[in-house]
């Protein structure tokens, strides 16, 4: 897992305590938070002082030689994920233990290549600046004439309060090996996207703060029947364990497993059945943003219901997803 620090200044907040009877929610004053427009940046600064090696470059099409903007730089067999930015610059913060790896660079569009670390450091150094090549993934049809042109993508986020209340950021990939006991309480938002189909690369919620204890959630995707969750759009748990004492907004990555959204759809956390006295709380605001719809239910036996907002019981909470479609 990697944790992302933005250098973003947050606003003063008053935050007062509301206590609900499946997580104790906190409430930050709409008039004393200021939101943030601008995209979350990796403080590379505090990286760069633990690693040794430190790789700069550009993912680029190897047929156009554009840049691939937001490329993804995963190191093999490994949690730690980098992302190229707008230009397709990126920059790689490695551990000594690394350099004998590999890193795998892919993008929507593109067939995905590894590179081999050590190659990379004696090819020009690792203080000069690399190109990474990607060949565009084109698709064979019989006569069928198919142009080299490079893609351009948009990336777009959307959900309530973005980014709001905490400047720390941090990123989990589910994991594959993580069990959690069913029956837990579940909580979540509806997702509206002004232009479909649109590819889902995360999901994002805010914590206020975590226990000494780890938290397990699973991240659930819904459609939606009558403006409530009705089937689950990917079958396969997508677990996160958050580590003890994190507070912030933390983004599930869910970019390996290509979905496809199509229609308006609701993000649910579900909270661990075998914890449901944790400590755990979600971030959540004194104002309630136009168009939110909050669902929860007490247990997987009950039904959906919507939460209502009054001044005792307030449920704006924080969550947004981040999509990506061609231009």
């Amino acid at each position: 897992m990697l944790q992302k620090y933005s250098t973003l200044s947050v606003g003063r907040t008053l935050v007062c305590a509301v206590s609900l009877s499946w997580l104790t929610l906190f409430l930050i004053s709409a008039s004393g938070s200021k939101p943030l427009n601008q995209e979350p940046e990796i403080n590379l600064s505090r990286k760069q002082q633990r690693a040794s090696i430190v790789i700069k470059g550009f993912v680029l099409d190897k047929v156009s030689n554009a840049p691939i903007p937001y490329a993804h730089i995963l190191v093999v067999g490994e949690r730690a994920y980098f992302e190229a930015d707008s230009k397709g610059a990126f920059t790689l913060a490695l551990k000594p233990e690394q350099e004998n790896g590999q890193i795998k660079v892919s993008s929507l569009g593109y067939v995905a290549q590894e590179f081999s670390i050590a190659d990379l450091i004696k090819q020009n150094g690792s203080s000069v600046a690399h190109n990474l090549f990607l060949v565009p993934d084109y698709k064979s049809l019989p006569a069928v004439e198919v142009n080299a042109k490079a893609r351009k993508w948009t990336i777009k986020k959307a959900g309530y309060h973005i980014n709001e209340g905490s400047a720390i950021h941090y990123e989990f990939y589910p994991s594959d090996t993580l069990t959690m006991a069913a029956g837990g309480h579940a909580i979540g938002n509806k997702i509206q996207l002004n232009k479909y189909p649109a590819a889902l690369r995360s999901v994002s919620f805010g914590l206020q703060g975590l226990s000494g204890e780890r938290l397990k959630v699973n991240v659930r995707l819904y459609s939606l029947k009558n403006n409530l969750p009705h089937l689950i759009l990917i079958p396969e748990p997508l677990i996160i364990a958050i580590p003890p004492h994190h507070a912030g907004w933390i983004t599930v990555n869910l970019q390996q497993y290509n979905i496809t959204i199509k229609e308006d759809f609701a993000i649910v956390l579900e909270w661990d059945g075998a914890k449901e006295q944790n400590t755990s709380s979600l971030m959540v605001f004194a104002t309630l943003p136009k168009g939110q719809i909050t669902y929860y239910r007490e247990s997987q036996l009950q039904p959906w219901q919507i939460a209502k907002s009054t001044l005792v019981d307030v449920k704006s909470i924080g969550m947004y997803a981040t999509v990506i479609y061609p231009k």
